[in-house]
């Protein structure tokens, strides 16, 4: 099996093994994503794993892949998986937050993040967190959001991170995307239903 081979079972893993089970984190009550296990069962979730190109190319290409894929699917998430060095160089998180301005009304949204609780087998990563972008279907995930901000998942949340995750991805829809959009992304701001 090659590194991508590799890498791609690793990214699965993390998907079964972490996103999709009861946390700690949440009491045992929420798995971090408590959607992806039934996403995952219904084949709305693909991995795909860097292949040298250039980054930026690679992260467009994928998310708009995704897009295209998506009436013929059900593709409603796709992780892309980087070496951990990916995080640090070439300006990656600027110009991911950049490309969710322009995908944002082709209901795509882009999460950049880490696998923490699986380490990379890329050559010198020593033993860091592989990099990831998460492109998700806006929508669902607005919609989503807002239904968990009728529970306790967020409760213990540091509030830069809700503000950064939630709050922030709520504005740009408000901002960029559809009609649609901004009426689920005000009610996720403000908490209304």
């Amino acid at each position: 099996m090659g590194l991508q081979e590799e890498v791609k079972e690793d990214l699965w893993r993390w998907i079964r093994e972490f996103i999709t089970v009861p946390n700690a984190f949440y009491h045992n009550k929420f798995a971090p994503c408590p959607y992806a296990k039934m996403a995952v069962a219904d084949g709305q979730v693909d991995v795909v794993v860097w292949n040298g190109e250039n980054p930026r190319d690679f992260i467009r290409a994928q998310a708009l892949g995704m897009r295209a894929e998506r009436p013929t699917t059900g593709l409603t998430t796709r992780v892309m998986g980087f070496p951990p060095r990916m995080r640090l160089n070439w300006g990656i998180i600027d110009y991911v937050d950049g490309l969710n301005l322009e995908l944002i009304a082709d209901e795509i949204f882009l999460n950049p993040g880490v696998t923490k609780t699986v380490p990379s087998r890329y050559p010198g990563s020593r033993n860091e967190p592989y990099f990831i972008v998460v492109a998700n279907t806006l929508d669902p995930v607005l919609k989503g959001s807002r239904a968990l901000q009728r529970t306790a998942f967020y409760k213990d949340w540091p509030a830069e991170q809700y503000h950064t995750v939630v709050e922030r991805r709520a504005r740009l829809a408000a901002q960029r995307g559809t009609a649609a959009h901004k009426d689920s992304a005000d009610a996720a701001v403000d908490g209304t239903e």
